[in-house]
């Protein structure tokens, strides 16, 4: 595994230094506006400060709503326009098939599972216990929360947040920016 640079150092962050210690990889850097007591390594609050020698960018920065989806899109997107590298982060007890397609900077949490042929935009958050199942595709900067599920051939948008035990249906289409609650069911078109 490579040195990473962490861009945020709140909760989310800390699923993503264990994920990225557990595949023996290294952040080097972490980008914050404050100082994060749990992390013992180089604390930047300037992007300018980090360059893409010293490592992949990987988007420490949580989202629980569309609005801060974006911009936590927008976060990872300047750091490609500037030739960082985004490397997918896959913890080693989550279930990605060989036939998926992960896009950059894309984070797979604990016991998530990716199924055959579906498509991952850049900088989506697959959290803990997430499941995708076969031919779905998920937009760019969508969140699909802890135990959600989102069935076979689906289309959810850019920056959506599916939320915690949620389940989109089969073959549904979500439109960007949506908001699934906790433990609901997208019945949508």
């Amino acid at each position: 595994m490579s040195n990473f640079i962490l861009l945020g150092a709140g909760g989310h962050a800390k699923a993503l230094v264990e994920t990225i210690t557990e595949l023996e990889g290294t952040v080097v850097v972490y980008i914050d506006p404050q100082p994060a007591d749990w992390l013992d390594v180089r604390h930047e609050t300037d992007e300018a400060a980090v360059s893409p020698e010293d490592g992949s960018v990987i988007t420490g920065i949580g989202g629980l709503s569309p609005t801060k989806l974006r911009k936590r899109l927008e976060t990872l997107d300047r750091f490609l326009r500037r030739r960082f590298t985004a490397d997918a982060l896959i913890h080693p007890a989550a279930h990605v098939s060989a036939s998926a397609d992960l896009a950059a900077g894309v984070s797979i949490l604990a016991g998530a599972v990716i199924q055959p042929e579906a498509k991952i935009g850049r900088g989506v958050i697959i959290n803990s216990n997430a499941t995708v199942e076969h031919d779905s595709v998920v937009g760019c900067g969508t969140h699909i929360a802890p135990g959600a599920i989102v069935l076979g051939d689906c289309r959810i948008g850019e920056c959506c947040f599916i939320g915690a035990g949620a389940i989109v249906l089969q073959g549904r289409s979500v439109p960007d920016g949506t908001f699934l609650p906790a433990l609901s069911s997208y019945t949508g078109n």
